[in-house]
């Protein structure tokens, strides 16, 4: 196979995975202790984290999503400011995977405060906050930003959905990546809640698709988009398709996994 057609099947893989992932990224999920204590604000106020249990969950918050040095400052002081570290986590997580800003996380937590569900709170959000829908890039434009030196399909992923929530040039954004090395620090500069760790793929086969379309209760989008769900919150896709079969939303699958992680 020549040069020329290695690159036109990439762009068909990167178009795949941008029509595929739009709106829902998936991550991968490190282990981590469940049902994790809710911590008392007053002692959170006052010192370190209390409880082993929500050491060690932090702890892997913190790897999981690399966490810079900025948010990590911006955690200390909102649960110094009296929000759990279980809230500023599941604001954290939910708002990562969406792309969203300092000022998304302060709002939502101050919203968590006034009594509001997590439920509640997630569907507010995707109801006020435009669907992602990926860029629909010429078969030329792609093959040249394949041979850009440094820049990867995940990059090109990345730029696109950084670009849309910001507003920013698509080319801006990716040339401020690759003058950077990482997308670390230009996320940083944004202030948004993202570390710009690789887009994990997600893995079905058509008879896992077959399997659960089967019986008629789902659609082959229904069962893909559950399978997506299901590995950024790092639950088993059959616990989660189930509970789309029965009619349960995105917003409460997520907020029962949330609690499941991080705690009340």
């Amino acid at each position: 196979m020549n040069k020329r057609k290695v690159i036109q099947a990439s762009a068909l893989i990167i178009i795949l995975v941008l029509v595929f992932q739009a709106g829902v990224f998936a991550y991968a999920k490190v282990a981590v202790t469940p049902k994790a204590e809710t911590e008392d604000s007053q002692k959170t106020n006052t010192g370190p984290v209390q409880s082993e249990v929500v050491r060690s969950t932090y702890d892997q918050f913190l790897k999981e999503f690399s966490v810079q040095e900025t948010y990590r400052k911006q955690i200390e002081k909102l649960v110094a400011g009296g929000y759990s570290r279980a809230a500023v986590m599941t604001a954290y997580d939910f708002l990562y995977h969406n792309f969203g800003n300092v000022n998304d996380w302060t709002a939502m937590l101050e919203a968590r405060n006034t009594g509001k569900t997590w439920e509640t709170l997630f569907t507010q959000y995707r109801e006020t906050h435009k669907e992602f829908i990926p860029r629909s890039f010429e078969s030329e434009e792609l093959e040249l930003l394949m041979q850009v030196q440094g820049a990867t399909s995940d990059d090109i992923m990345i730029a696109d959905r950084f670009s849309f929530v910001t507003g920013k040039l698509f080319g801006d954004l990716l040339n401020a990546k690759l003058k950077s090395g990482n997308w670390s620090g230009v996320f940083e500069q944004e202030n948004v809640l993202y570390s710009g760790n690789p887009f994990p793929r997600v893995q079905i086969t058509e008879e896992e698709v077959r399997k659960y379309t089967g019986q008629g209760k789902l659609s082959d989008q229904q069962v893909t988009h559950a399978f997506v769900l299901a590995q950024k919150l790092g639950e088993s896709a059959k616990v989660v398709v189930t509970k789309v079969a029965q009619g349960i939303s995105d917003e409460m699958i997520m907020a029962q996994s949330y609690t499941e992680k991080y705690g009340e």
